[in-house]
């Protein structure tokens, strides 16, 4: 580490001494006598105080994440950890359902038969989930009006954000207004409102709208009925909407699928 340079006096033509000027530590000189002194009391004081600082801050964090949690009452809480347990009891059936599935393919019994059974039965999910396929279950329907036209094309994909989240497993929407319906799927897209009617899937669609969804009735009439949810945005925008649940419902407009540009079903690994 350099040292610092002597201390210079500057002197008159006859030797004699006119200022002294004390020669500046340098910059590493400086930060090594920093980091080398001894911690004082107000050092550690402001140390503490910046630690404190930053647990605050990540507190803060965490109660900012569960206020809507918080916020919420009694009944949401209890429909929202019903929810959840009904979908954890869904998932456990289906994970039993493949594991038996897999045990009747490994014994070889009937193996035929089965594998064609199990994509027979595949290809009617898949129908239903890619909206080729109509569909029939217990779920909801909401009713949408909107005199004033101000619900807005955000506004109704998050509604059908919210049921997909809580397990819808087919949803349409009708405009009343015109008698347009649309299947909506993984690709439907919201636009609008725009000379009185919503652009949805590429359909013109007015008010009132009428959403039917197939999954858990509580748990999709929960999921738009939470304080702060879906129903209560609607009501902010002079609009009205009301939720009904029902045992049996059917789905059956049908989404036709468009040809891909690009994707291409990939080649089998011969190995297999």
């Amino acid at each position: 580490m350099p040292e610092p340079s002597e201390p210079r006096a500057d002197t008159t033509s006859g030797g004699q001494s006119r200022r002294f000027t004390p020669a500046a530590p340098s910059g590493l000189r400086r930060l090594w006598r920093a980091l080398s002194k001894r911690p004082d009391a107000g050092h550690i004081g402001v140390g503490l105080l910046v630690g404190l600082l930053g647990f605050a801050a990540v507190v803060q964090v965490r109660v900012d994440q569960d206020d809507a949690l918080a916020n919420a009452r009694r009944d949401d809480l209890v429909q929202i950890l019903d929810g959840l347990r009904r979908q954890s009891e869904r998932l456990d059936d289906q994970v039993a359902e493949l594991e038996a599935d897999r045990r009747d393919l490994v014994s070889g019994a009937n193996t035929e038969a089965e594998a064609l059974a199990q994509a027979q039965e595949r290809a009617r999910t898949t129908g239903i989930l890619a909206g080729t396929a109509p569909a029939t279950g217990p779920g909801i329907i909401m009713t949408i009006t909107d005199p004033d036209r101000r619900v807005s094309s955000v506004l109704m994909y998050r509604a059908i954000l919210e049921l997909r989240d809580a397990g819808a497993e087919a949803i349409q929407i009708t405009g009343e207004g015109n008698d347009s319906a649309v299947r909506v799927v993984l690709d439907t897209y919201f636009l609008g409102p725009e000379d009185g009617a919503m652009i949805i899937g590429g359909e013109k669609v007015e008010p009132p709208y009428t959403i039917v969804a197939i999954g858990d009735p509580g748990v999709l009439s929960g999921a738009m009925s939470f304080t702060q949810g879906v129903v209560a945005s609607i009501e902010d925008q002079n609009a009205d909407a009301t939720v009904t649940e029902y045992n049996e419902l059917t789905i059956d407009v049908l989404h036709e699928p468009e040809e891909p540009q690009y994707a291409h079903p990939a080649p089998e690994d011969e190995d297999d």
